[in-house]
């Protein structure tokens, strides 16, 4: 019985694992960052004590991978295209599984988009 809470996340894009067999990707650090919730994002930095603050530059929330996606004003143009491929054929905000079936060249198209430099502040330590 699979009672781990681990890869929760994870499972939202891909509930199945045969769905992932099935897609060839070339993936990428900010791809990854979203579908694992592990990066360099002020709310996983802040986690393990890395940043001082786990909110966005924004100045909305805490800086998520779902604040990025749903809600970042700093991300608004990027999302912006995002929105326009779904809003085609489907509703906005979609499910994440369905991110990846009906929407995967946006999705990698929005998550290639995101300078995630631009948007953490700097990691304790660093000048």
């Amino acid at each position: 019985m699979d009672r781990s809470t681990k890869g929760q996340i994870t499972k939202q894009y891909f509930p199945n694992i045969v769905d992932i067999l099935k897609i060839k990707l070339n993936l990428t650090h900010n791809f990854t960052l979203m579908v694992t919730r592990h990066g360099k994002i002020n709310s996983f930095l802040h986690r393990f004590k890395m940043s001082e603050t786990p909110l966005c530059p924004c100045g909305n929330q805490d800086q998520t991978t779902d604040h990025l996606l749903f809600e970042c004003d700093l991300l608004r143009k990027e999302r912006k295209a995002l929105l326009t491929t779904i809003r085609k054929t489907d509703v906005w905000p979609t499910n994440k599984s369905g991110l990846i079936k009906k929407h995967l060249r946006a999705f990698l198209q929005f998550t290639n988009a995101i300078v995630i430099d631009k948007l953490t502040t700097k990691p304790k330590g660093d000048s």
